[in-house]
């Protein structure tokens, strides 16, 4: 999922650079039409014709190779903790407030989530959006935490949105078990 979210971002972004780009070389004439260049270099045409041409017709951006650096891994971009699904593991991101980082459950983690549930309501203050969260998650980690092998589950990390924001789509109240302050876990919980 983060991976084609960051090859569509690329895939947009260079799309949009190649349709705003415009030839430096060449000067508006007063109408505020192209001048006409004299360069032997194929230019597209300014009115549209029906012939087609032996030329390709429009330049797609090729994909960089993936990078074996694990610092430009789109795994290692932050991302909003409201798009974790039950069953991922993360790492809290040190970077933005409420921010994760995606990792596989088989390699060292912060986190696994095991509850995602949909925030409805109106709450006055972010208080009252942590009690109603909190309520949310209690029972769930409790059990969960439970099956979990001795010496596994050390705390729990529970995320929901401030006051403002409660409600609206994005709305999501995630609950994770984690390893405690300063732990990790290594594997997926059972």
């Amino acid at each position: 999922m983060v991976a084609a979210a960051v090859v569509a971002l690329a895939l947009i972004t260079a799309s949009v650079v190649y349709l705003t780009r415009g030839d430096s070389g060449s000067e508006d004439s007063a109408g505020g039409a192209a001048a006409p260049s004299s360069s032997s270099s194929p230019e597209p045409s300014p009115t549209p014709t029906d012939e087609p041409s032996d030329e390709e017709a429009t330049d797609y951006p090729t994909p960089d190779a993936p990078s074996e650096d694990p610092d430009e891994s789109p795994s290692d971009v932050p991302l909003p903790s409201f798009l974790l699904r039950v069953g991922d593991c993360f790492d809290q991101s040190d970077e933005s407030e409420g921010a994760i980082i995606d990792r596989e459950c088989d390699e060292s983690h912060d986190a696994e989530v095991v509850s995602r549930k949909k925030l409805t309501g109106d709450y006055s203050t972010n208080d009252a959006v942590r009690s109603k969260a909190d309520s949310m998650c209690r029972t769930l980690l409790r059990n969960k935490a439970a099956k979990q092998p001795r010496g596994t589950v050390g705390g729990t990390l529970i995320t929901y949105p401030k006051a403002k924001n409660a409600g609206t789509a994005l709305s999501y109240v995630t609950c994770s078990l984690t390893a405690g302050k300063g732990k990790q876990l290594s594997k997926p919980l059972v």
